[in-house]
């Protein structure tokens, strides 16, 4: 039997499983439908992502599941888990399921990243430069920003949450293999 790593939300099988998978990672695709099946559980993951779009139904039906099975995702960090979250692509209020405040506005372009405080998660790409699909106007008080673009707006922020992490950013590119590693290796 594998080793459970990482549990990726989504509607269907996706090229973003390959990619973890190619570099050597245990990924499960959890859809809606087995997200809030009575049998489900998060259990032995480590990480837990929801990709970009998730709040756009255009993209994702997964926000339903996401918003019933909310106090669950919730046990899952406050138990170590690190819940990895991307932009919504939805200027609507669709971060209204997690258990810290976080407030995005959509806004695709390229950045020049900025690096306000190190953390292992700031290496979550190896550039100076990358595609964001908005920023965060507000992160709770929970959550402190680690990445904001050369403007100025937030890009990665990070809560830590019980004995876990939710680590939030609007970076619309593939993480490193170095952050992803640092996210399995939490717990």
């Amino acid at each position: 039997m594998k080793k459970k790593e990482i549990a990726l939300l989504w509607d269907e099988d996706t090229a973003f499983k390959r990619y973890l998978v190619d570099m050597g990672f245990n990924c499960d695709v959890v859809t809606q439908m087995v997200l809030v099946a009575p049998f489900f559980s998060l259990t032995g993951y480590k990480l837990l992502i929801v990709p970009a779009g998730f709040g756009n139904e255009s993209y994702s039906k997964i926000l339903v599941g996401l918003r019933a099975k909310s106090e669950h995702i919730k046990d899952f960090v406050e138990a170590g888990g690190t819940l990895f979250i991307f932009g919504a692509l939805s200027n609507k209020d669709v971060y209204n399921w997690l258990p810290v405040k976080l407030k995005y506005v959509m806004g695709k372009r390229r950045v020049r990243i900025l690096v306000v405080k190190k953390h292992k998660a700031a290496m979550i790409v190896e550039k100076e430069e990358c595609m964001c699909d908005g920023y965060f106007t507000e992160v709770g008080e929970e959550g402190e920003i680690f990445l904001k673009e050369k403007g100025g707006k937030a890009i990665l922020a990070i809560a830590e949450y019980g004995a876990g992490a939710i680590i939030a950013t609007t970076i619309h590119e593939y993480p490193s293999r170095g952050f992803i590693e640092y996210c399995v290796g939490r717990r």
